[in-house]
């Protein structure tokens, strides 16, 4: 269990995902001409900030609870829409496929990091 905990470390987790989350979901879809493209980008560099916030801003347990509360209800959004084979704005489609392990694997590592760490700093203290 240990090093699981070392493996799932809650600030490295919320950082690797918030760069993909930027390069993948806002740099790299960007269409300026096209507004609906500009709205998804918006909420994607919003949440990329709140990500931030979480890994920057807090530790420890607050931390922990942060990403377990960011991430997990995304990676299940992420598996209703691809159980249900949702339609997506302009190309994108939902479907339980490869193309769906990546941002599964990085959304449900950070929220098991939280998962994991979530009482860390609830550690019964010894007596001196």
């Amino acid at each position: 269990m240990e090093q699981l905990k070392k493996i799932c470390n809650v600030k490295i987790w919320l950082i690797i995902l918030a760069v993909i989350h930027t390069v993948v979901g806002v740099l790299a879809q960007m269409e300026f001409d096209v507004d609906a493209q500009m709205e998804i980008s918006g909420v994607f560099l919003a949440i990329s900030v709140y990500i931030l916030y979480a890994a920057f801003g807090t530790s420890g347990q607050e931390q922990a609870r942060w990403a377990t509360v960011l991430c997990g209800p995304i990676w299940v959004w992420f598996v209703v829409c691809g159980a249900l084979e949702l339609e997506g704005v302009g190309n994108n489609s939902w479907s339980l496929s490869p193309e769906l392990i990546p941002p599964l694997f990085v959304w449900g590592m950070t929220a098991l990091s939280g998962i994991l760490h979530w009482n860390a700093d609830d550690a019964p203290a010894t007596e001196a």
